[in-house]
């Protein structure tokens, strides 16, 4: 078990979470209730996948984003 802390754009919420193996990211996100986000490292710099393995991709205590797809898609275009 691996614990998160995701940061919610737009509020600044941080959540503190524990994760289990094979955790993805849109499991993330239910249990958070966040619908339409997607979930990311480093601010927006790799953004995971809905269906994307999140436990084996982060370190123990790593702050995930959690940011609406319009936000992700307007930081893609400019």
């Amino acid at each position: 078990m691996k614990s998160i802390v995701v940061i919610t754009a737009g509020t600044g919420n941080h959540t503190d979470l524990s994760i289990e193996p094979g955790t993805t990211a849109n499991d993330i996100l239910k249990q958070l209730n966040l619908n339409g986000y997607v979930l990311s490292k480093d601010s927006g710099q790799h953004v995971f996948g809905a269906s994307e393995n999140v436990y084996a991709n982060v370190d123990d205590g790593e702050k995930l984003h959690a940011a609406s797809k319009t936000d992700v898609g307007k930081l893609s275009t400019n």
